[in-house]
């Protein structure tokens, strides 16, 4: 089976920057470690993208579709494809009133505007900001290998609801005579503090009615009793 657009496919990957070789991203453990990269907390193992949905470089979008389960390549991914140009107007002088206490540094990465942006030098009231990506005007190479694509519907309809809410939920698609096929999600509890979960839930459970072939989606929310703890 050749991959095409809406085919969600599972990726070994790492990437660095052409010039100097430095990290960007991988999903190999070893590849961190090597680097020297802080690995605690971090998960690591194939990453799952969306084909034709910019969850990756468009470049490596391309390179991917008509290939199959255990290709792979090494693309070069030119600075206007990447992160873009480096700009010398986005490094602008602000107030320094715009920049959180605890940010007031050279070097500092903080948010301005909703803006990432690096302090480069910050004297009395003002600021030397600048706004480029930090990977502005660097080519990247982009290694991969393609290790599995996603074809049950329980399991696209899992890996959807990962890649879009960023956790991962039991689901399971039930026959009912009444209303023909249905997904039925089971929540969690902690996704009451999910902004993004409680703003776009209602756009994922129709993206899953069109990408799964269902004819309805079912969002379960359980709340248990909580029981006080006595204290001895």
């Amino acid at each position: 089976m050749t991959i095409g657009d809406g085919d969600i496919v599972e990726i070994e990957f790492t990437a660095r920057t052409k010039q100097s070789g430095v990290l960007i991203d991988t999903t190999k453990e070893d590849v961190a470690e090597e680097e020297e990269v802080n690995t605690e907390g971090q998960k690591w193992g194939p990453r799952k993208i969306v084909i034709g949905e910019n969850h990756t470089f468009k470049a490596v979008e391309d390179s991917i579709r008509e290939k199959k389960v255990g290709d792979g390549e090494t693309i070069q991914i030119p600075t206007a494809d990447a992160f873009g140009e480096y700009d010398s107007e986005w490094v602008k002088t602000v107030s320094s009133d715009k920049i959180p206490k605890d940010d007031r540094y050279p070097g500092a990465r903080t948010t301005i505007d909703n803006h990432q942006v690096q302090i480069e030098t910050i004297v009395g009231k003002r600021a030397r900001v600048n706004f480029n990506h930090p990977l502005a005007g660097e080519d990247i190479e982009y290694e991969y290998t393609i290790v599995k694509i996603v074809e049950d519907p329980t399991e696209r309809a899992k890996s959807l609801i990962e890649i879009y809410v960023g956790v991962e939920l039991e689901v399971q698609i039930e026959e009912d005579k009444g209303h023909g096929k249905t997904l039925v999600v089971e929540s969690d509890p902690m996704l009451s503090f999910n902004q993004n979960w409680l703003f776009t839930k209602n756009q994922i459970a129709n993206m899953l009615i069109e990408k799964i072939d269902v004819e309805r989606v079912i969002i379960k929310e359980t709340f248990e009793k909580i029981v006080a703890v006595e204290e001895e």
